[in-house]
C-alpha cells in the first residue's frame, strides 16, 4: 500500500516537471512567435490601406489635397507602428517582467496558476489587438472621406463570427453590399448609424480593412510554420494535463484508503476483519 502511494507520487512530480519545461517551450515559442509576427502585421496594415487608397477607392484619396494625404499616411504610419508595439507587448517575456515588477517579489507557482485562468488567452489577447487596430485604421479612412460611413464595427463583428471565411483578393479586406449589411446589422448598432449610411446608396459596396491570423499565417509560411509548432506543443500539454488530473485522483483515493486504516487500526475494533473490505492496493476503479 505505501509503495503505491509514493510511487503514485513520483509519478505526479514527474508530470509536473514534464508540464512546467513544456510551458518554458511554449512561451519560447511564443516569444518568437509574436516577435515573427508584429513587423509583418504591421506592414500589411500599411499594404492593405494603401491597396484600398489606390485601388478600391482611388477618386476619394485623389480628391484630399497633398496636405491632407500627408497626414493621412502619417498617421497610418503610426497606427501601424502602434499595432507593432501592442503585439510584442503581449510576448511572454514581457508579460512576466510586468508581473514581477507588480508583485514587486516572488510569488508561488500555485497562487499564478489561478490568475492565468481568470485572464484571457494570449491567443484571444492577440485577437483582440488586431480587432482594435482594423477598428482604428477603417474609422481613420471614413474620417478622410475615403471609406464610405458605414457601421464598421458591425461588419467586423459579422466576419469575426463566420466560420471558413474565403480569403479575398485583397487580403484583409472585407467587401459587403450595403443591403446585405443593413439586413444583418440590424438593432442597436444599426440605429446608431442610419443617418451616416443613408448618405450613400445600397448598391455601393462597402470596403472594411479586417487583419486576421489566418490570413497573416497564409501569406507567410514560417508564420504558419512557428503557429503549427505552437498547436502541436499545445495538443502535447493538454494530454500531460489530463494524466496528471487522473493520478492526483488516484493519489487522494490512495492516500483515503491509508488515512481509513490508521484510523481504523488506531480504534482496535474487534471485528475490522470482517466489516470492512481489505484494503486498496492501487486506488484505481
Amino acid at each position: 500500500m505505501s509503495g503505491s502511494l509514493e510511487a503514485v507520487e513520483r509519478e505526479i512530480l514527474g508530470l509536473q516537471g514534464m508540464l512546467l519545461a513544456g510551458g518554458a517551450e511554449m512561451r519560447q515559442l511564443y516569444d518568437l512567435y509574436l516577435e515573427m509576427l508584429a513587423p509583418i502585421a504591421r506592414q500589411q496594415l500599411i499594404t492593405v490601406t494603401y491597396q484600398v487608397c489606390t485601388q478600391v477607392f482611388p477618386e476619394q484619396f485623389l480628391n484630399l489635397e497633398g496636405a491632407e494625404r500627408q497626414e493621412l499616411q502619417h498617421q497610418i504610419v503610426e497606427l501601424a507602428t502602434a499595432l507593432e508595439a501592442a503585439i510584442l507587448e503581449l510576448q511572454p517575456r514581457r508579460q512576466k517582467g510586468l508581473m514581477q515588477e507588480a508583485m514587486n517579489g516572488e510569488e508561488p507557482l500555485e497562487a499564478n496558476s489561478g490568475k492565468e485562468q481568470e485572464t484571457p488567452s494570449l491567443g484571444e489577447q492577440l485577437s483582440h489587438v488586431l480587432y482594435q487596430s482594423s477598428l482604428k485604421i477603417n474609422h481613420l479612412l471614413q474620417r478622410a472621406a475615403i471609406l464610405p460611413p458605414a457601421p464598421i464595427a458591425v461588419i467586423l463583428e459579422i466576419a469575426s463570427k463566420a466560420e471558413n471565411r474565403p480569403l479575398g483578393r485583397i487580403p484583409h479586406l472585407l467587401t459587403v453590399m450595403l443591403d446585405e449589411q443593413k439586413t444583418k446589422g440590424e438593432g442597436e448598432e444599426e440605429q446608431n448609424t442610419a443617418e451616416s449610411q443613408g448618405e450613400w446608396s445600397g448598391h455601393q459596396p462597402m470596403a472594411a480593412i479586417y487583419l486576421q491570423l489566418e490570413e497573416l499565417e497564409f501569406q507567410h509560411p514560417p508564420l504558419a510554420k512557428q503557429r503549427s509548432q505552437i498547436r502541436q506543443l499545445e495538443a502535447r500539454l493538454a494530454s500531460l494535463q489530463q494524466q496528471l488530473h487522473k493520478k492526483q485522483r488516484q493519489y487522494l483515493v490512495l492516500k483515503a484508503s491509508r488515512a481509513w486504516w490508521q484510523t481504523w487500526k488506531a480504534n482496535e475494533a474487534p471485528d475490522a476483519a470482517t466489516s470492512v473490505p481489505e484494503e486498496a492496493t492501487d486506488g484505481e476503479h
